[in-house]
């Protein structure tokens, strides 16, 4: 059974995310979203684009327990979460959720021209994608309803993310991590990695990256 021990305002994960620099940035203090504007909104998941090719059916199943027991008992719901929960989970272990994370980035792209129309020139597009929160919007996605997001845009420049965007139909529901997880942008993979896990963070203690697991 879930435990709820605590809610916190989401504004103090939103100040500790803001001081938190990059990780595995080597000796590189790089604030990334130090003044990025980041706000809480409402999103459908089809919105967003994914930058993972996969779901694990298991933790879709202890999302959507959860789910059920924190609204029957507390009438939360973690698909639309504006704080942050510390849950403690039936093996004991204390966990920090906050609402799934969206980033508006910008990106350099070349539009594919259809047949028959014109050749489309360079551009640099806004794109938003899900860090953080796949198994949530999955769920969401399937039922058709809304997820409560941080959304950022504003990051500094220079720091792409280190997945490419992938397509929704691309994502698949796996038992175990399959081999190809993303499509990793850079040559080392897990490089100049968002600190997203001080979103997470219970009191003092720094949370688990969940990259490169």
């Amino acid at each position: 059974m879930t435990v709820l021990e605590r809610i916190e305002p989401i504004e103090d994960a939103i100040a500790r995310l803001r001081a938190s620099p990059l990780e595995a940035a080597g000796d590189k203090i790089i604030p990334i979203y130090q003044n990025a504007i980041i706000r809480v909104g409402d999103l459908f998941p089809d919105e967003v684009n994914p930058t993972s090719l996969y779901v694990l059916g298991p933790q879709i199943e202890y999302l959507q327990k959860m789910r059920k027991e924190l609204i029957d008992r507390c009438q939360i719901d973690i698909l639309q979460l504006s704080s942050i929960l510390h849950v403690r989970d039936e093996h004991g272990k204390l966990h920090g959720m906050a609402p799934p994370f969206v980033e508006i980035y910008e990106e350099r792209v070349q539009i594919q021209p259809l047949s028959g129309d014109r050749d489309a020139p360079p551009v640099s597009l806004k794109i938003p994608i899900l860090k953080d929160g796949l198994h949530r919007a999955w769920i969401a996605r399937q039922e058709g309803v809304m997820l409560k997001c941080i959304v950022a845009h504003g990051a500094l420049l220079g720091h792409l993310p280190y997945a490419y965007p992938n397509e929704w139909s691309q994502v698949r529901v796996v038992e175990e991590k399959p081999t190809l997880k993303k499509f990793y942008r850079r040559q080392v993979p897990y490089s100049f990695m968002r600190p997203l896990k001080a979103l997470r963070q219970n009191g003092t203690e720094a949370s688990t990256p969940e990259w490169g697991r």
